[in-house]
């Protein structure tokens, strides 16, 4: 069994947080005036800051229904869960726009963390139309949205090749032009337990 925690996320404005099985990253470069209405949530949270990062932890349980077919749901893990390798997790970030005003440019990076490989194509924003989704293969260095690896082949040449499922170090959310006030979006990706 492999063990876990979620911990409380405390972040300034442009800051990088770096917890055991976390890094979120938000660059806000300026804002514009607009109003919405805020989102409650209760999950774990920090508290008090213009963007407010919750992020939530699942496991995924795959069952049968009475016809024989496969039923997949998701349970929500507590702080310091234990896992099994071969599990397989999905980890939810919601970003929070907790002000009066739209902000720009804001990004989310999350680390597969040590001991996780990226589950091909897992990541997604549930409700952030026009993000822009880019992985590393480089330890969060350089981005792309399709990673790609050289490898030399019998024959000594060398091509190219997407890159595979354990080679991704990081995902990265961008949220473009705005984040519309008093909102939020939520992304999400999968990872297996090796």
């Amino acid at each position: 069994m492999k063990k876990f925690e979620i911990k409380s996320l405390h972040l300034a404005v442009g800051a990088v947080v770096i917890l055991p099985m976390l890094l979120l990253s938000t660059a806000i470069a300026s804002n514009i005036s607009s109003t919405n209405s805020p989102v409650q949530d209760q999950k774990v949270a920090q508290k008090q800051q213009p963007v407010e990062l919750l992020l939530s932890a699942e496991k995924r349980q795959v069952s049968r229904d009475e016809s024989g077919a496969e039923k997949i749901s998701w349970n929500s893990l507590p702080s310091n869960s234990q896992v099994i390798p071969g599990s397989v997790l999905r980890y939810v970030v919601t970003a929070k726009n907790n002000t009066s005003r739209n902000m720009r440019n804001l990004s989310v990076t999350q680390p597969i963390p040590n001991g996780m490989v990226y589950v091909l194509p897992s990541a997604t924003s549930l409700n952030a139309s026009g993000s822009k989704l880019e992985f590393s293969i480089d330890g969060g260095k350089t981005f792309s949205t399709r990673p790609i690896i050289r490898v030399r082949n019998r024959d000594g040449k060398i091509e190219e090749r997407p890159a595979p499922a354990d080679a991704y170090t990081h995902v990265r959310w961008d949220f473009g032009e705005t984040l519309q006030a008093n909102s939020n979006v939520m992304v999400s990706y999968q990872v297996r337990v090796k």
